[in-house]
């Protein structure tokens, strides 16, 4: 692929992070207390809708793999999703009733699941066919991550703009609403017109129980140990990112300063993004990505020190110490994920040869199933718990009790801790190295020359 090809693939990967990043800002504080669903109940939605929405993970992986169209494997597929997620985000973002029931927040939630399932298991699925080398694939899913980064940077962008005119939660909501309608058909139609897909048209055969690949990735160990990392790593990235304005607002004292801070947090992401990326390069992708969960562990770790030291200080110095923290734990957020993706496809390659099939949908639909688990807790969790045991109550702000705001400083800081020392652990001690990739690419390639001596790729 050439270099307009390669953006047109990973800017796929842009509405959905501009909507997906906002839920966890704003949406969920935005209902709970705006909306007035409370942040209980919020919760408890948010988690519902996140499991029902693993539901049809394990359906996408199997569609995906058995039933290609005209277009390709995955073409058709991006297609499809485009609608679902514009309906879902018009309802979610633009809500056109002012007083939205359980019921409403519930469905529109999992509209917009469903639309991010349909659309990433694709993207990630059609990562292993663009991008078949080793390194290839870290440089193309690093950059699909760097368009993450810029779809998160401005729709934190936006806020930050608006609240100079318009402080409130629903005029900032509204406006990434806008923003990211507007971005799905034009992204959507470019990235469908210019990238190349697979040229079968067939559908294959083999559908007899095709659930049962799915289920016997279960006892893959190999596999096993960078999902569960990768699930434990969207539950510290989810926990931080449900609780960020309500840690602002009424552990720091400065939720005015809340969009602008977010917004240099994912400024030095991209930063960081290169220096993961070519530290995997130069060692690997499962070392890299466990060096940046031990270096977001050492910056929590000040972050906890230092909270001490400037909590009772002036605003303007205690400013410069919640942004020192920001930035510098900013440098972690986008190591390991991209990686983890990266390391998926490898050991998906691993799987096609021994099941001698492109599973590849069923294996990123089996990683997207379980870290939503991560990510559906990351809400749950935090706020059933703050609520029902220590009472917090987010409309009373930092007229909350100390406990209760000092449960939310504990809860932000040492839960990520122990999550991702665990995940380094798994990430260190992972095998699928870059020779024995290159093994493996080779005898799929010889397997493919054998099966099919010609191939080729279509454009719509």
């Amino acid at each position: 692929m050439n270099l307009f090809q390669r953006l047109s693939y990973t800017a796929l990967n842009f509405p959905t992070s501009a909507a997906g990043m906002p839920i966890w800002i704003f949406i969920l504080p935005f209902y709970a207390g705006d909306l007035g669903l409370g942040l209980s109940v919020v919760g408890i939605l948010f988690f519902l809708g996140r499991l029902t929405d693993i539901a049809t993970d394990p359906f996408m992986g199997v569609l995906i793999d058995r039933f290609p169209s005209k277009w390709g494997k995955h073409k058709h597929w991006i297609f499809i999703s485009a609608p679902i997620f514009m309906v879902a985000t018009y309802l979610i973002f633009l809500p056109p009733i002012s007083n939205p029931s359980s019921l409403y927040f519930f469905l529109s939630l999992f509209l917009v699941y469903l639309s991010f399932t349909l659309s990433s298991i694709t993207q990630l699925s059609w990562s292993t066919y663009l991008a078949p080398d080793y390194d290839d694939r870290t440089r193309l899913l690093t950059l699909r991550e760097l368009m993450a980064l810029l779809g998160m940077f401005c729709v934190i962008a936006i806020p930050a703009i608006v609240e100079l005119y318009d402080t409130s939660l629903t005029a900032k909501v509204s406006a990434i609403g806008v923003f990211v309608l507007i971005s799905i058909p034009l992204i959507t139609l470019n990235g469908l017109y210019h990238v190349p897909d697979t040229k079968s048209e067939r559908i294959i055969s083999k559908i007899d129980n095709p659930f049962v690949t799915f289920k016997s990735l279960f006892t893959n160990s190999m596999l096993n140990k960078i999902v569960l990392a990768a699930a434990l790593i969207a539950f510290c990235m989810s926990l931080n990112g449900a609780l960020y304005l309500i840690w602002m607002d009424v552990v720091m004292e400065l939720p005015e300063y809340s969009s602008r801070l977010m917004l240099m947090y994912y400024f030095v992401s991209v930063l960081g993004l290169a220096i993961w990326r070519y530290l995997s390069i130069k060692t690997s992708k499962h070392f890299a990505a466990g060096v940046s969960c031990v270096y977001a562990v050492i910056i929590l770790l000040f972050g906890f020190a230092g909270f001490f030291v400037i909590r009772d200080l002036e605003t303007d110095i205690k400013l410069m110490g919640v942004a020192s923290f920001i930035v510098l734990y900013g440098f972690s957020f986008s190591g390991p994920m991209p990686l983890i993706n990266a390391i998926i496809a490898d050991i998906s390659d691993k799987l096609a040869l021994e099941h001698d099939d492109d599973i590849s949908g069923t294996v990123f639909s089996y990683l997207t199933t379980i870290t939503k688990v991560g990510f559906g807790l990351a809400a749950v969790i935090p706020y059933l718990v703050l609520e029902l045991l220590w009472g917090f109550d987010i409309n009373l702000g930092v007229d909350n009790t100390e406990s209760s705001k000092m449960a939310v400083f504990y809860i932000y800081t040492f839960v990520p801790i122990v999550c991702y020392c665990i995940a380094s652990y798994m990430l260190f001690s992972h095998s699928l190295g870059r020779e024995e990739h290159e093994k493996i690419k080779s005898v799929i390639k010889i397997k493919s020359l054998i099966k099919e001596p010609s191939s080729g790729i279509s454009k719509i």
